[in-house]
């Protein structure tokens, strides 16, 4: 706001009092305000481009004081008056001038001032000051900056008056301005200006300064782009000699030279755009000055100099320098002058007349004997001739012509080593990036022949460069191979010496890209000469896997058009001059095109891709054309409408070949309309109706993938259409008529979505998918024409009654349908034309139609195309690849992979083999894409799938094969390549090629047949070949082989049967020496299951003898085992056939299979493998028992056993774990072998303790499942002890004397000996019956043995499931016993029935409190192993109080007697003692009936045989722990029967008394120290329970049981100081409570017991267990009540302690028990007892 207020008080002062001062100082303070807001200097960076500059960015002549033009004027007139007055203006003078002019630019800047500041005549006064001080300077020969600042201004003041929109600094920018879009139009240029700059320019000086020439050449610039009028007048003879002048000297400056280039090639823009009548010089003209530039240029002698160090910056004559790059900078030039579009083509038809091209061919002749570098000048000609070949077809023409590539690179090489900018200038001469198009692929052939002689940096780009031109698209690459560059490449490589290894990577990919999609025989020998040894082509494996590469995408390329015509320029097309002779198109036709089109460069450019026209003379008609996004668009045309139908698809612009086709049906009815179904690729995309009225008139155009100029109407050529722009640029009213049709056209093109785009509204309804437009928009809506921009494989027009099977069935042998025996007339009223690429002859397209009424004129390239599959034909055929797979094999150090990384994975550390589990699943892949590049990768595969290629559907190719031998010459090969070359690649490429040849579908079957069995002979069955690869690739091709068979299982059967896949595992995989064992068995099991295959479906003798004798004549037991184990599944499959099994049984067949046991020479494996063989024989139902009896070894009519005698054979038993199984299983069977059974459990005791485990769980099942089992047993002699002897851990070597053994055992013989009252008197009060001590003899010979026990864990679930199993079975069983028998026999067995059930759940709760004990107590520390065993053997595991109620699930325990511990594991020895406790109580409780006479004698011998094997033996638990769990069963069964059928039961009573007196031997009469194996807590919690339910010390008892009473008392006498507290516990506390309850005054009993507490609590206060002592006070304290009065206490002890003291009694007891008086006392009470 100062600025201006100071300005406007400046002007006040200056109108006031007319001071110069003031208004000078105004001036430039307006100058510099805005300087600051506009940019006034043009040359810099920030000016505006053409699009930026605003009407109104200056400041408005409303706003600016009136009389500032007139003052400016008024200065500017005294300042010519002093130029004219030969007064030299100062410096200062001349900066004021300056300074106005900036004023003037700056209100120029509005273009509202522009006219007012033209009529004021300020450029005459301007141009004579100008012209004045020029003209002293030059005299001078210097020039001020005040000069300088003059001659600028005044440019930019002529700039903004005749350019305003700076167009021509935009052009010299590179931003070409649209004059469409820009309203303003400048003032017609001045008469002095062009005149004013010629005179300037004459002076020769003027080089010195090159600023003020530059602001000459901008005006120039400026005038000529401004406007197209004003141009023209510019544009003259005298300024072309100006910038000729200025180009053609090596002395004018580089910016000069860069303004006048940019300024000439404006001329030659802005000429061209006008038309003849209006230039003052031609175009040829014009081109032909710039040519003499520079050959002025070429023809300085400046650097001939030999001296490179030559001083070229001054001259003696001239201070002017030199610039060294003018001559690079000029040839440059031609770029600037090429425009883009359409104009380059008239540009470069006038270049076509001069000598430019071969001037600029010629350059690198003319200055290679110049000193300087060459580069620049190399690479702006290199630009320059690709800049005119790209924008002119002419011109790419005439330089292919004579060899002109040649000679430019020819002489291009005899110069310096080019630089990296050279070569990608080469390459641009060749690829028009732009366009994606390879112009001139003669320069391609050129770097190729330069490649090997540059450097390593070179060579990498230049091959890279190549790549990408010549491979970018389809077209490059057809264009490519047409010009032969393979072959190039090829010999290239040979000298691959000089070439870096990754050039000679990247031509490898050059040659696969292109020969992909055609190479012909001079190029495949060429590839064939590199891969020779000769050639020493060190790359030749990458290049091999090129070549199959190469026979891949031939092969998925099969459908690819052999034949076609490029339609790639705008002229290009088909077109049919003879079609007005056409008279039924109007009814509707059919188009059928193959056509493929190129991916659209611009992607946002919208044309219409043409692909069919037909137009009648009115301009009616029909179009089919492709849009920009894809849709194939079939449009009729009217005289108002414009009718489109189209469908959305997005294949058509894939890149890949398509068959389109267009049929427009006419109606088949009266008032009908017409039909058009689109099809693509055979599918029908859209049908609509089309409702326009039939063509009345014929066609007179039709064009096929041409652009077809639009016929004016009369009435548009009438008025004349649009205005040039050079009219359009006139001032004054008649020069604005041409705007309004412009700016109308502008307007409705920006908008599209208007009226004009928008279909039209009619009543009529349409079809949804037809839309109307008004005629003339269709360039709008769907872009302007343009040709196919693609290629097409062929073309048909056809007649719509013509089927379009026929079409279709042609495929894209468009000419097979007229060669049928098909009638001509036929022919002729069906199709109209048909054109194919194999049929053309000078530009003319023959029509194959007979008769060829409708030639068609082309103008295209005609391309062909041959794959590798027919070129190889020229070459030898197939045998062409042999030596290629004899060079790999006589590599004896081959790599395995062609890829480095692949050679580093074969170094690395071995996989590990797989299992034959591993391998059950395998499965070929499919030939997918990632697959066939896995096979490629190695030598030996992508050779056998270069095979597969090359005959894949090819009929010739595979005769070749046949009649060459090649398939033996191969697999000879095979046999002796090395292993590692045969990978899993190579594998899968067999694989394939095989099922190629199985596919193909020959007309001569006989030939195919024969190809297939060569194929199998020498290669897939020849296992010379196989057995000596890996592993891995034997295994995957004998499961090929096997799903192979298994498809055509009769045809392989004939040729490769049972008797080849032995012969095989015979001669190859019995003692293999390149595999392991386990891998040798992993591929017998393999072929094995071929033959299980060949057996599932029929057999016969023969083949059961071949097996047989296979079985007898291989030695290798391995392979005997698998063959048998095969057999045994295929036995007891479901898919075994009865003639099998009948075969087997027949004599000298299976029965052969019992010799693996007399034949010591076979280990056990064959000896197992052979009897689950006959496991599976016998356990078949479909051959009767009476023919099983020789395998069973069991003569059922007599029930005996002949194991015996089989065992006879074999003794000693070696015999293996699973052949002892398989035997129990056997005599366990649905005729159970009891007396084998028994006899094989003997023999069992030396087994390993596995064996005697699983078998006493057998064992132990058999008695809960198999009825009467038990009973069974205990018939059988000896049971007791085949049963104990599992318990067995060794026999004892070395035994003592009898009398020490027996000394061990705490017995002496003596007593034994002794009559019965000797030994009752031994007995404690209590005596036996003569039975009793018979028992009780036989028990006291029994020794005891220290047990040594493993600390190893219980499988508590195997035995849960036996056993629940088992508890299932009984269930039933019992059930079904149940309901068969009656009276009280039902009762019975009904209740063992609910026992056993509530047994099966205790059982299953049991091991379910087990497991989680074990899961618990794992986190928990382990006790020791002594404390483990000595819990498992005398803990209780009942929690019921002695007193308490026998409740139901003890007695259940007891009967099952699953007593383990919960809170620690269980080991395999203790497992093994429980089994075989339970199941000798089993058959001691459940086997001998209680009605036998002698039950109780046989169940002593169990116990007996217990003591007699642990003399002898070492047994794996104590005797005593043995005969202990026994008890305890027998006392908690006894207890379940009592409860179950009361004590009046007389049987249940005995059995009771029985069980307690050998509990009683055990506990009270066994001499051994160890007191824990005697006695624990369960036992006595059970016999406790039994004298609460025998009612043994009720006050009511009888006198029956007063033998009972004693010896109940001895053994809870002996109970009372054990060392275990709980027993103690429970012993006391019952005789506290019979000493309450039981009133008895016998003086022997009373002294008795009060000995026996006195001495427990002696042992007590001895030890020092308090524990124990606090239990028994107790007892003794009720017991001194009890004999107080019996024998007079209160005087025989007056001191005694008294009992009513409470607690005090206990202490003071015990201070009294250590007295001389009790100790007396107590003799008398062991007297009186006695």
């Amino acid at each position: 706001m100062d600025n201006k207020k100071d300005i406007y008080n400046l002007w006040v002062q200056y109108t006031t009092k007319n001071d110069e001062t003031y208004f000078r100082e105004f001036v430039a303070r307006f100058v510099d305000i805005w300087r600051s807001q506009l940019q006034l200097d043009f040359q810099s960076e920030q000016c505006p481009l053409w699009h930026e500059v605003r009407p109104d960015n200056g400041p408005h002549l409303g706003r600016l004081p009136d009389e500032l033009l007139p003052a400016i004027g008024k200065f500017i007139i005294v300042a010519r008056d002093a130029c004219d007055q030969d007064q030299e203006l100062t410096e200062q003078g001349i900066e004021q001038v300056a300074i106005l002019i900036d004023c003037l630019v700056i209100i120029c800047r509005h273009f509202d001032n522009i006219l007012a500041i033209i009529k004021y005549e300020y450029k005459p006064n301007l141009i004579a000051i100008l012209s004045k001080q020029f003209n002293q300077k030059m005299n001078e020969r210097r020039a001020s900056p005040a000069v300088t600042h003059l001659f600028r201004s005044f440019s930019a003041f002529l700039e903004v008056m005749y350019d305003p929109y700076l167009t021509w600094r935009s052009f010299l920018r590179h931003q070409a301005a649209d004059y469409t879009r820009l309203p303003y139009k400048p003032h017609a240029v001045h008469v002095e200006i062009v005149p004013f700059i010629y005179d300037c320019f004459q002076n020769e000086e003027l080089l010195r300064f090159a600023e003020i020439g530059e602001s000459l050449l901008h005006v120039l610039g400026a005038v000529i782009c401004g406007s197209q009028r004003n141009g023209m007048r510019a544009i003259c003879p005298a300024t072309v000699s100006i910038i000729m002048r200025i180009l053609q000297q090596w002395e004018s400056g580089s910016s000069l030279r860069h303004v006048a280039l940019n300024c000439y090639a404006l001329m030659v823009i802005v000429l061209q755009k006008s038309s003849p009548e209006e230039r003052q010089i031609d175009l040829v003209t014009l081109i032909q000055h710039y040519c003499d530039a520079l050959q002025q240029l070429l023809a300085t002698k400046h650097f001939d100099s030999g001296d490179a160090n030559f001083d070229i910056t001054s001259d003696s004559d001239s201070d002017v320098a030199i610039d060294v790059n003018a001559l690079a900078t000029t040839v440059a030039g031609v770029q600037l002058f090429l425009p883009a579009g359409n104009a380059a083509t008239a540009v470069g038809e006038a270049i076509g007349e001069t000598n430019l091209l071969e001037l600029l061919i010629g350059l690198p002749q003319s200055i290679k004997h110049w000193h300087v570098s060459h580069t620049s000048s190399l690479s702006s000609t290199m630009n320059s001739l690709a800049a005119l070949t790209h924008s002119s077809p002419r011109s790419a023409e005439q330089l292919k012509l004579g060899g002109k590539i040649e000679r430019l690179f020819g002489h291009m090489h005899e110069l310096d080593a080019p630089s990296v900018a050279l070569l990608d200038s080469c390459f641009n001469l060749g690829y028009n990036a732009a366009q994606q198009l390879l112009v001139l692929p003669e320069v391609m052939l050129q770097l190729l022949q330069w490649l090997p002689d540059l450097q390593e940096q070179e060579q990498l780009h230049v091959s890279t460069l190549l790549l990408k031109g010549c491979t970018d698209n389809y077209g490059t690459k057809t264009v490519a191979c047409a010009s032969r560059v393979v072959r190039a490449v090829c010999a290239c490589l040979l000298r691959g010496e000089t070439l870096s290894e990754m050039c000679v990577q990247t031509l490898i990919k050059l040659i696969e890209e292109l020969s992909k999609l055609s190479i012909v025989p001079v190029e495949l020998k060429c590839i064939f000469g590199l891969l020779r040894e000769g050639a020493q082509f060190p790359q030749h494996k990458q290049l091999q896997q090129t070549l199959v590469m190469i026979a891949l995408q031939s092969l998925r390329g099969s459908n690819c058009c052999s034949e076609y015509f490029a339609i790639e320029q705008p002229s290009d097309g088909i077109t049919v001059p003879e079609i007005r002779n056409w008279i039924s198109g109007s009814y509707g036709f059919i188009f059928h095109i193959l056509v493929r089109f190129n991916l659209p460069v611009d992607a946002e450019s919208s044309t219409r891709r043409m692909l069919l026209t037909l137009q009648t003379g009115s301009g009616g008609g029909f179009e089919v054309f492709v849009q920009s996004n894809g849709n194939l668009v079939v449009a009729a045309l009217t005289r108002r409408e414009y009718l489109t139908s189209a469908t959305a698809t997005k294949t058509l612009l894939d890149g890949q070949w398509h068959y389109l086709t267009v049929a427009v049906t006419p109606p088949k009815r009266p008032f009908s309309y017409s039909q058009i179904n689109i099809f693509v690729d055979f599918v029908q995309k859209l049908s609509a109706t089309l409702k326009v009225q039939a063509v009345n008139e014929p066609f007179t155009v039709c064009s096929i993938g041409a652009v077809v100029a639009p016929q004016p109407k009369h009435s548009e050529i009438s008025k004349g259409g649009i205005l040039p722009r050079s009219s359009s640029q006139e001032s004054g009213g008649p020069a604005y008529k041409g705007m309004l049709p412009s700016l109308l056209e502008r307007t409705l093109s920006a908008n599209v979505s208007n009226y004009f785009t928008l279909p039209l509204r009619t009543p009529t309804a349409f079809d949804p998918n037809v839309k109307n437009f008004p005629i003339g928009m269709q360039d709008t809506v769907f872009g302007e024409q343009s040709c196919l921009q693609g290629h097409l494989g062929g073309v048909l027009l056809a007649e719509p009654t013509t089927s379009l099977k026929t079409i279709f069935d042609a495929g894209m042998n468009f000419s097979s349908i007229f060669s049928q025996d098909n009638d001509l007339l036929e022919l002729n009223s069906r199709f109209v034309f048909c054109y194919a690429p194999g049929a053309v002859w000078h530009d003319t397209c023959q029509d194959l139609i007979p008769g060829g009424r409708y030639p068609g004129r082309i103008n295209a390239q005609h391309r062909k195309t041959v794959k590798i599959q027919d070129t190889i034909n020229s070459i030898g055929g197939i045998n062409a690849i042999l030596p290629m797979v004899h060079r790999l094999v006589k590599e004896q150090d081959a790599d395995v992979s062609i890829n480095s990384s692949s050679s580093d994975e074969s170094t690395a550390t071995p996989l590990k083999t797989p299992t034959a589990d591993e391998f059950t699943d395998w499965e070929m892949l499919s030939s997918n894409s990632y697959t066939e590049w896995k096979m490629i990768q190695h030598p030996l595969a992508s050779l056998l799938c270069l095979l597969r290629y090359l005959t894949h559907e090819n009929e010739n190719n595979q005769q070749q094969l046949l009649n060459s031998e090649c398939l033996a010459i191969i697999g000879t090969m095979l046999q002796r390549c090395q292993p590692s070359l045969f990978d899993v690649n190579a594998l899968m490429a067999t694989h394939l090629l095989m099922e190629s040849l199985q596919a193909h579908k020959s007309p001569a079957g006989d030939n195919q047949h024969q190809l297939m069995e060569a194929l199998y002979a020498h290669i897939v069955f020849d296992f010379a070949i196989w057995s000596r690869l890996q592993f891995q690739i034997t295994l995957g091709h004998a499961q090929y082989l096997s799903a192979m068979i298994k498809n055509d299982r009769k045809y392989f059967r004939r040729r490769y049967g049972i008797l080849f896949i032995l012969d095989v595992v015979r001669q190859y995989y019995s003692t293999p020496d390149n595999i392991c064992s386990d891998d040798a068995r992993t591929i017998r099991s393999t072929l094995f299951g071929i033959v299980r295959f060949y057996l599932q479906k029929d057999v016969n003798i023969k083949e059961v003898n071949v097996m047989i004798a296979f079985l007898a004549s291989v030695r290798q037991e391995l392979v005997l085992v698998e063959f048998l184990e095969m057999m045994t599944l295929y036995v007891r499959g479901k898919n075994c056939k009865d003639q099998m099994v009948l075969l087997l049984h027949e004599p000298q067949s299976a029965n052969l299979i019992y010799n693996f046991f007399v034949d010591k020479s076979y280990s056990s494996e064959v000896q197992e493998a052979a009897i689950r063989f006959i496991s599976g024989l016998l356990a078949t139902s479909r051959v009767h028992q009476k023919y099983k009896q020789v395998l069973r070894l069991y003569d059922q009519s007599g029930d005996q056993s002949m194991f015996p005698g089989f065992f006879s054979f074999i003794t000693p038993m070696s015999l293996s774990s699973t052949i002892l199984f398989h035997l129990v299983d056997e005599m366990l069977a649905a005729q159970p072998d009891y007396g084998g059974l028994m006899f094989l459990v003997y023999h069992v005791s030396s087994c390993d303790l596995q064996v005697k485990l699983e078998i006493a769980k057998r064992l132990l099942q058999t008695t809960f499942v198999k009825q009467q089992s038990t009973v069974a047993i205990a018939r059988q002699t000896g049971w007791q002890e085949s049963i104990a002897r599992l318990l067995i851990r060794k026999h004892i070597t070395s035994v003592p004397p009898d009398e020490e053994r027996r000394r061990s055992f705490g017995i002496s013989m003596d007593v034994l000996l002794e009559d019965n009252s000797s030994f009752l008197a031994q007995a404690d009060l209590i005596t036996f019956s003569d039975q009793e001590i018979n028992l009780a003899q036989l028990q006291q010979e029994q020794a005891q043995s220290q047990e040594e026990q493993s600390d190893r864990e219980l499988i508590l679930n195997e035995i849960q499931a036996s056993v629940s199993e088992a508890a299932t079975v009984i269930e039933s069983e019992i059930k079904e016993l149940a309901e068969s028998v009656s009276g009280a026999v039902v009762e019975n067995v009904n209740s063992v029935f609910s026992v056993l059930r509530q047994t099966t759940h205790d059982i299953q709760d049991t091991f379910e409190s087990l497991t989680l004990g074990s899961s618990t107590d794992n986190t928990d520390s382990v006790p020791p192993a002594s404390l483990q065993r000595e819990e498992s053997l005398s803990s209780d595991s009942s929690t019921q109080s002695p007193h308490g109620p026998t409740k139901k699930s003890d007695s259940l325990e007891s009967t099952t007697a699953f007593d383990f511990v919960a809170d620690g594991d269980v080991d395999t020895e203790e497992q093994l003692v429980y089994l075989v406790s339970n199941t000798l109580f089993n058959v001691f409780w459940r086997g001998i009936g209680n009605d036998h006479p002698q039950c109780w004698q046989e169940r002593g011998q169990v116990l007996g045989c217990i003591n007699l094997l642990a003399l002898n033996n070492e047994l794996i638990t104590s005797h005593l722990s043995l005969r202990l769990r026994i008890l305890e069963m027998a006392v908690q069964a006894s207890l379940f029967d009592l409860s179950e059928h009361g004590s009046q039961t007389l049987i249940n009573q005995e059995n009771a008394s029985h069980i307690l007196r050998m509990v009683y031997e055990l506990v009270v009469l066994g001499s051994n120290e160890d007191e824990s194996k005697k006695c624990s807590t369960k036992l006595l919690d059970g016999v406790l329970a039994l004298l609460d339910a025998l009612m043994i010390f009720q006050q009511g008892s009888s006198d029956d049981w007063s033998d009972m009473i004693r010896l109940c008392l001895g053994l809870l006498l002996k109970c009372s100081h054990h060392p275990n507290p709980g027993i103690v516990a429970m012993a006391t506390a019952k005789l506290h409570a019979i000493l309450q309850s039981r009133s008895t005054e016998d003086p022997a009993e009373l002294s008795y017991l009060l000995y026996s507490i006195n001495r427990a609590l002696d042992n007590a206060i001895e030890v020092g267990n308090p524990e124990e002592y606090s239990f028994l006070m107790p007892v003794m304290k009720a017991l001194l009540e009890k004999c107080r009065s019996a024998f007079n206490l209160d005087t025989t002890l007056p001191d005694l302690p008294s009992t009513s003291s409470g607690p005090v009694f206990f202490n003071d007891f015990q201070m009294y028990s250590t007295s001389k008086k009790w100790r007396n006392f107590i003799e008398r009470m062991n007297a009186l007892k006695l």
